[in-house]
């Protein structure tokens, strides 16, 4: 019995390492073409990345929540892979084209006013003006950016994972030369300043999408597709199931963002040098949560496509094991910020007062590390199980009342920013709770709709 055992982790281990690499290699590639935004703006001048600054953010959540809007897409047609149903899957990602059609132009249509609604936003001048272009030139590539989010999310479910890496991949290596020659300028070409990089990442989205669209195309795994610019009519059924599996999957995790956003709006009256190690910690702590991320796209992806096969036995055992490896890794990662945190802070400054804050806020980062990692692997297994909106309220509740409440009350009143750390780990730690009962009641319910 305990070899079968063993055998069946290593099995799940094998799958989840099979999937999850390669999404770990994409996520960092879109991390990799903000921080080259940053770099390559903040050699244009404090203007132009302070534009940029302002700009980013507010894409950021428009990005969040078109990808949240297609986040269906993977769970559904992994679940329908798993069935042998090409058909479905086919089916699923031509209607998730509409919701990319009608989501994208709304986003398109919000950063084409930014011309007048970006007059509510007190600051300089000419840096409204860079936030303004950086924009406008974003929204040139909104459209392909939420095709191609549909697209990725399709051929995650159908397990093709590695050449959606290499694409993006390519996409982050192409980001480099663009933004240094829209930047800075050369010959014919004028320098645009912190502008350059919305093209730049304009251009971008229309070759990643582009190059899924021309995959999904070619690839004999996508036989049944039969992509076409055109999308089909509408097929209100399969839009609606997108939808109530996708919209709270976008409201989740645009709750999640914003949480962390807010913290830094509350934080600002303490002064540069504790904002400055409050967005120093949350950096370090982002890029070992993107392989969480990832690890609990895997999870979800697995799931689904055991369930489709009609296995709740072993598509509750694929969620154990996701949790439990997110666990050592958190615990790994742990390690990794209490003993490494003073060459982490270092490598993003020299400023003593800085680094005494930020050294001390990584201890905090390593606790709230464990239950951040455990509530993503807990959601990203529930989504497998297309279970999303009880999550949501979850999640809500979690982040915004217990979260920011307890955050808010111990900064105010007893340790500062220490203190909005601490609620940051009391917010995290009870989604994690929740989500982890939540996770068991679906998964033994599964079990018990299947013997009956």
């Amino acid at each position: 019995m305990l070899k079968l055992y063993k055998r069946a982790t290593a099995t799940e281990l094998r799958h989840l390492t099979n999937l999850g690499g390669p999404l770990v290699v994409s996520n960092l590639a879109v991390v990799s073409m903000g921080v080259t935004d940053t770099i390559v703006a903040g050699q244009s001048g404090e203007t132009d990345l302070a534009g940029l600054a302002l700009g980013s953010s507010i894409w950021a959540v428009c990005a969040v929540t078109l990808i949240g809007m297609l986040a269906a897409v993977s769970p559904v047609v992994a679940n329908l892979r798993g069935a042998r149903d090409e058909a479905g899957c086919a089916r699923q990602m031509q209607q998730s084209a509409w919701i990319a059609l009608v989501g994208g132009l709304l986003v398109m249509a919000g950063l084409v006013t930014s011309i007048w609604w970006s007059q509510w936003i007190q600051t300089e001048a000419p840096v409204r003006q860079v936030m303004i272009h950086y924009l406008l030139a974003l929204a040139t590539g909104t459209l392909p950016f939420a095709f191609g989010s549909a697209l990725r999310g399709y051929c995650e479910g159908m397990g093709q994972v590695r050449p959606v890496m290499r694409i993006y991949l390519a996409a982050a290596a192409l980001n480099i030369p663009l933004d240094a020659l829209l930047v800075f300028g050369w010959g014919p070409i004028p320098a645009m300043g912190g502008a350059g990089c919305g093209w730049a990442t304009s251009f971008v989205c229309w070759c990643i999408a582009i190059a899924l669209y021309w995959h999904a195309k070619q690839d004999p795994a996508y036989r049944a597709l039969k992509l076409q610019l055109r999308p089909p009519r509408p097929h209100w059924p399969t839009l609606r199931h997108l939808l109530a599996v996708g919209m709270p999957i976008c409201v989740g995790a645009a709750s999640e963002v914003t949480f962390f956003a807010s913290l830094a709006l509350l934080l600002a009256s303490y002064g540069a040098t504790i904002v400055a190690a409050h967005q120093i910690g949350l950096s370090i702590g982002s890029v070992f949560y993107l392989v969480a991320l990832a690890l609990a796209q895997a999870v979800s992806i697995r799931t689904a496509q055991v369930l489709g096969q009609i296995r709740p036995k072993r598509a509750r055992f694929v969620s154990i094991v996701g949790v439990c490896s997110g666990l050592v890794y958190a615990l790994c990662t742990g390690a990794i910020l209490i003993t490494l945190r003073d060459w982490l802070v270092l490598a993003y400054t020299d400023n003593p007062d800085i680094i005494a804050v930020a050294t001390n806020l990584l201890l905090l980062a390593a606790a709230f590390q464990l239950v951040d990692v455990a509530q993503a692997m807990a959601w990203g297994a529930l989504r497998g199980y297309k279970d999303t909106q009880v999550p949501m309220y979850m999640q809500l509740f979690s982040y915004w009342l217990v979260g920011l409440g307890s955050a808010y009350w111990l900064g105010e009143q007893l340790w500062g920013v220490y203190g909005y750390w601490t609620g940051i780990c009391i917010g995290l730690g009870t989604a994690a709770v929740l989500l982890l009962i939540r996770l068991r009641r679906t998964s033994a319910r599964a079990l018990q709709t299947n013997r009956t």
